[in-house]
């Protein structure tokens, strides 16, 4: 398809001679509207792109642009220009603010057709752009301005959508009105707590990792399988968040292809962490009749407002803690609770749940026997490895709850999650299991031994095939310690998941007597994986490796030590040489030289 081409040819197009910039333009703008929503995203992205070129074309661009987008907005509804108006109108308030903030009150006089259209893509599109235009506002303000009435529009407009008369009157759609204004609420509140949306953001990264991880096994394997057991969920809006650099190392997940460069960061994205003042102040007034009105919808059968209420609920919580925990959270519990039993809101009810708990913290100590008890449900029984079924179903979202449960509670919750701990090794490696491990062990100490050693046993399992022994117990005896729950777990013979435990093993925080252990995986990985036919797991082998051996190397040099660490040393080194000057694969040359 023609349009592949033209996102890939506007790189570098800053600074392009104006002919080839017109082009380039002309082309863009006789795709749209197209009957293809795929095509009418890429050209949207394409304009995005194309807008950033500079010079005076950039203001005349994105002028003409807004205009003739707000004017198919105004118009008569033609189903294919609006839906491609809100994705122009989102893709150049993101890249050209500065030119687009100059039409921003025509944008706010006419949004609000498309988020009132009755196609669930073009309220969605609509709403997405009302997001990008609302922090491109919000960046704007200034103590010295005048109070803007942007915010106060919006949130007229969510109005209209919960007035019965005004929707019966025009004949519209009672569930897409309100669907709708509950959109519209959810971006105002929003944009009115950015300490409540942080949490939310690394969640989301966390269970976007998942799904990056799940994809990319399925690719190398071939057949669609899923190559683990658990099931990932596409997260409400996933965006990258400031993650700490160790749990950035153990979600390395950040590339098209499914893996992060080795050695480096992803690059992060332009935060769109902000708060408008003005906006707080409207909302904190309107707090109350927003609860009111989400609460209201609770027993809609509408899928798409269970979803947005879902989505709404933990914002207001974390918005005003004291107030919401007062008045509404009996009334939000027994609707989360509930919808926890519903199979097609499960997954958006553990996400919802999680942040409502990191919202109020203890005051959900009342809930807490009834939510670990949904949760042990979602996980494999103690007696899961005796079954003959060779694999369970956990959403990725279980572990997620089970994290924001432990920031919120911490200590304090140590005996309930303990008991969870083998059940969730049970069900074998991911980045949602790795990421709350690596949580759990930093919110509740007192598990950190329990937690490495069941870590250090799965990893035993998935990449050298064997329960784990440590150094100097009998043979025999590591078989008889080996957890029932462990064993099931099954080999990892997948490309994704044998670099996933070798960036686990690499980048967990592994402590004290636990690091001797370390060693037979050091000489397993530089035996079996430095020379793998995949470039992914010689890679992260490399990597790995290089990791562990480093407090060895330090402690030979500066410590009398064993032989047999000498020699371990030694061999690893001497591999990791010849892999960095023999492997066809220059990166992992660069790699190990920055190790």
């Amino acid at each position: 398809m023609a349009v592949d081409f033209v996102p890939v040819s506007l790189i570098g197009v800053e600074g392009g001679n104006a002919t080839r910039i017109s082009r380039f333009a002309n082309y863009l703008r006789n795709l749209l509207p197209s009957s293809d929503p795929v095509v009418m995203e890429m050209a949207s992205k394409a304009m995005g792109h194309l807008s950033m070129a500079g010079d005076t074309f950039t203001a005349e661009y994105v002028e003409f642009e807004v205009k003739r987008a707000l004017e198919w907005l105004g118009a008569d509804r033609n189903e294919g220009r609006r839906h491609a108006s809100v994705l122009v109108l989102r893709e150049l308030a993101v890249s050209a603010p500065t030119f687009f903030f100059q039409q921003v009150q025509p944008f706010f006089d006419n949004i609000f057709y498309a988020v009132w259209d009755p196609k669930q893509a073009i309220r969605e599109g609509a709403v997405s752009a009302l997001r990008a235009c609302l922090i491109l506002t919000t960046q704007r303000e200034t103590k010295e301005m005048q109070k803007p009435q942007w915010y106060k529009q919006t949130f007229e407009e969510a109005e209209k959508g919960f007035d019965e008369t005004l929707a019966k009157e025009k004949g519209m759609n009672r569930d897409d009105r309100v669907h709708g204004a509950l959109l519209i609420l959810n971006e105002l509140v929003r944009i009115s707590s950015m300490e409540g949306e942080r949490m939310r953001e690394e969640m989301e990264e966390i269970t976007q990792q998942q799904l990056v991880h799940d994809k990319y096994c399925k690719e190398m394997m071939g057949f669609g399988a899923k190559p683990r057991h658990i099931t990932p969920f596409t997260s409400f809006q996933s965006v990258q968040p400031q993650q700490s650099n160790a749990l950035l190392g153990l979600l390395g997940y950040s590339t098209p292809q499914g893996f992060l460069s080795f050695g480096a960061t992803p690059a992060p994205a332009k935060s769109s962490l902000v708060e408008s003042r003005y906006c707080r102040e409207l909302m904190e007034e309107r707090f109350d009749q927003v609860c009111r009105w989400v609460l209201k919808y609770k027993t809609s059968k509408n899928p798409l407002i269970q979803m947005t209420i879902l989505n709404l609920l933990p914002r207001l919580a974390a918005f005003k803690p004291p107030t919401f925990t007062d008045q509404y959270l009996p009334d939000t519990m027994g609707y989360l609770l509930a919808s926890l039993k519903k199979e097609k809101e499960r997954t958006a009810a553990f996400q919802a749940l999680g942040l409502l708990v990191v919202a109020v913290r203890s005051e959900i100590q009342q809930y807490l026997t009834k939510i670990l008890e949904i949760i042990k449900a979602a996980l494999p029984p103690k007696d899961f490895a005796h079954k003959r079924q060779k694999t369970m179903q956990v959403d990725a979202t279980v572990f997620t709850c089970i994290s924001m449960l432990s920031r919120a509670m911490g200590p304090s919750i140590q005996p309930d999650i303990k008991e969870l701990l083998e059940p969730m090794l049970a069900v074998g490696l991911s980045p949602a299991l790795t990421a709350v491990l690596y949580d759990l062990s930093r919110q509740i100490p007192q598990l950190k031994k329990d937690i490495q050693d069941g870590l250090l046993k799965m990893l035993s399992l998935v990449l050298m095939h064997k329960p784990l022994r440590h150094p100097g117990m009998p043979k025999g005896l590591a078989h008889q310690l080996a957890s029932p729950s462990l064993t099931n777990i099954p080999e990892a013979s997948d490309v994704g998941s044998i670099t996933l435990a070798l960036r686990t093993l690499g980048s967990f925080e592994f402590e004290g007597k636990k690091r001797h252990s370390l060693t037979q995986f050091v000489r397993h990985c530089a035996d079996h994986f430095l020379n793998s036919e995949h470039k992914e797991i010689r890679m992260e082998a490399a990597r790995t490796c290089s990791r562990l051996l480093t407090p060895s190397i330090h402690m030979v040099s500066g410590h009398v030590v064993s032989q047999t660490a000498v020699q371990v040393v030694a061999d690893v080194l001497s591999k990791l040489l010849v892999v960095g000057i023999t492997d066809p694969a220059r990166s992992i040359y660069i790699q190990l030289s920055c190790n």
